[in-house]
């Protein structure tokens, strides 16, 4: 008996794609079949092993070859080359109403895939119950699936490959569709049948949720596998890749963001902020921040006469359009002095909380009163926050906390 759920051995898969295509019935009368082809690999020479009991993962871009890799996994396609074996029953989730027929009811459809993965009238009927109740579409379960959302075909999907019975579950990215309360359900039940012995396969571009579920990960790129191994190895690199790759689109729009001084700006004009940079406390150029890691802002100013003790404000900006935080040199009980000519102001933000995302700063000058604008300007950067943690989390910022355990009731005082 084979610890091996499932083995890929140097499997490829090639498709042909027409670069001359007959995209009208009237193109393909007149000028017949296209005859320039060309192959396209989608997978090339991928050698995996996933073990019994096991949850492993699959991550990489777009285009990468994950869900090609999947289909070719449950026997949806045939591999142009190599071999695959797999032990055991399989259920398979990758495409929104794969597997569903539109116009029989989602109890039909339920009985129907039951019959499609061999299971028994009997073992279908003591299922049904199960997979209506998880569904939450027990008032919608006898209207024609063609009808449902997008939402509602995956939490019938899910809900019968899950209660199926099968050895190996695969799952694709299909479950960012559901809504939160779903997803979380979904979350817990895999966690079940990880704990039961079974085997899942996952597609997601979630590192939290993977780095957190999955043993093993397999990263893809290109069609072919970069790296395998721990989840928490193989997402850092990954994150690592993506970090570079970002650093290289964006060497042409320099981080230093300047303005012409002359520029039509809000405020009396008398102080200008020239450019402001992402920087590490080195000095040393960012093109994006961590969380976790301290970030430098730094501004170079034009002071056109001398100013007493300038208020530098900068006002952090989710991209989403909320409001994070304010930073200003007084509140925190720095005083600049007196400015005169060019100058420059570091803005440390220690141990940075701000969650992944993009922000944005706007930067505001006063007076030494805070009564008087002397420059104003909005959108001076925009800039990532990456982590290499690998999870997105919730909100805008990680706050500094810790979680404590007393097993005596809580003395009231």
């Amino acid at each position: 008996m084979t610890d091996i759920a499932v083995s890929l051995q140097h499997v490829s898969k090639r498709f042909i794609r027409h670069v001359d295509r007959r995209n009208s019935l009237k193109e393909r009368i007149i000028r017949g079949r296209s005859r320039t082809s060309e192959d396209f690999w989608a997978v090339k020479d991928v050698s995996i092993e996933i073990p019994k009991g096991s949850v492993f993962g699959l991550i990489g871009h777009n285009g990468s070859g994950k869900s090609t890799l999947l289909k070719l996994m449950s026997g949806i396609y045939r591999p142009t080359e190599g071999k695959i074996h797999t032990d055991g029953r399989l259920a398979a989730l990758i495409e929104l109403g794969a597997g569903f027929h539109p116009d029989m009811t989602g109890l039909e459809n339920i009985r129907l895939n039951g019959s499609i993965l061999g299971l028994s009238r009997k073992e279908i009927d003591d299922s049904t119950q199960a997979i209506i109740d998880f569904s939450g579409l027990r008032e919608f379960i006898d209207d024609p699936v063609k009808h449902y959302s997008s939402g509602m075909y995956v939490r019938l999907g899910f809900s019968v490959a899950v209660h199926m019975k099968p050895d190996i579950l695969i799952v694709d990215e299909v479950l960012a569709v559901g809504d939160e309360e779903f997803q979380r359900r979904c979350e817990d039940h895999l966690y079940s049948l990880r704990r039961a012995g079974k085997t899942i396969i996952v597609v997601s571009h979630g590192m939290g949720q993977l780095e957190g579920l999955c043993d093993e990960i397999s990263w893809l790129e290109h069609g072919q596998v970069q790296e395998t191994g721990p989840a928490t190895k193989v997402i850092r690199s990954y994150l690592e890749r993506v970090n570079n790759q970002e650093s290289v689109r964006n060497a042409e729009i320099s981080s230093d963001r300047s303005m012409d001084a002359g520029s039509m700006r809000a405020g009396s004009g008398q102080i200008r902020t020239q450019t402001i940079a992402l920087r590490n406390v080195e000095n040393k150029p960012l093109d994006h921040a961590e969380t976790g890691s301290t970030t430098r802002f730094a501004l170079t100013l034009n002071s056109k006469e001398s100013i007493l003790g300038p208020n530098v404000r900068l006002a952090i900006q989710h991209e989403g359009g909320a409001l994070v935080t304010m930073l200003n040199n007084h509140r925190l009980g720095t005083d600049l002095g007196i400015v005169d000519g060019d100058f420059t102001v570091f803005v440390d933000l220690l141990n940075t909380p701000l969650l992944p995302g993009r922000y944005r700063i706007h930067i505001d000058v006063f007076d030494h009163t805070g009564a008087k604008l002397l420059d104003n300007w909005s959108d001076a950067l925009e800039f990532p926050v990456r982590s290499q943690r690998g999870e997105i989390g919730q909100g805008f910022v990680e706050l500094p906390a810790q979680f404590t355990l007393s097993k005596s009731p809580t003395q009231q005082e």
